[in-house]
């Protein structure tokens, strides 16, 4: 049996059946602020924030220190479904003018989160695996059918703690990245706290 299609074809029917794709279309394009700020109104969206300066790595395929400075908005989309609802980030160069890349991320950190509180639910995350597995496969497909095969897929971690995976495609104008982060078992730091890790991103850069 070739498990690995089975397990996507599984992943889509679950994904289908619990209506968690409402409010997540992938948009490859470049906007403007005031184009951004259109679209989000007709997608039901709240604003979220906006960062004066965050970096996102110019090639992310390949270097993960060259950092390029972003100035962000921060949408939430009322409509998605999964139990970490979608934001989406526009990041903009630094007088707004272009657009240097797009996130759309199911995640804690929109942009923070303090864990003090949420304990008891962010222990029951941690058995929810098999969600979080079942809609980043199904992403998966969903830009293959874009964009083509992939150039890059890499697991990071596969073990007791987390499940780690990036994936990455590429063209003359963009690169797209799907990420899975999944902590199997929550950490504790000293001082800090639990610092929990679970996300799915789709990150657009623009070159």
């Amino acid at each position: 049996m070739n498990y690995l299609p089975l397990r996507i074809i599984i992943c889509i029917s679950i994904l289908t059946v619990s209506n968690i794709l409402v409010g997540q279309e992938i948009d490859f394009g470049k906007m403007s602020v005031s184009e951004v700020e259109n679209y989000e109104k007709s997608q039901n969206t709240t604003v979220v924030d906006t960062l004066p300066a965050f970096g996102i790595l110019k090639n992310p395929h390949f270097d993960l220190e060259t950092l390029v400075q972003t100035k962000t908005l921060i949408y939430k989309r009322n409509d998605d479904d999964f139990e970490l609802k979608l934001h989406v980030w526009y990041h903009f160069n630094d007088d707004w003018t272009e657009l240097k890349g797009k996130r759309y991320h199911w995640g804690l950190y929109n942009p923070s989160f303090n864990s003090k509180g949420n304990e008891e639910w962010l222990r029951k995350l941690t058995k929810k695996e098999k969600v979080f597995r079942a809609k980043y496969l199904f992403l998966e497909e969903k830009l293959k059918s874009v964009l083509g095969e992939p150039i890059k897929k890499k697991t990071i971690a596969d073990n007791e703690n987390a499940f780690i995976e990036n994936i990455f495609w590429e063209d003359d104008v963009k690169i797209v990245g799907l990420a899975l982060c999944f902590d199997r078992k929550l950490q504790e730091f000293p001082g800090i706290g639990l610092f929990p890790k679970f996300k799915i991103e789709v990150m657009i850069t623009y070159k």
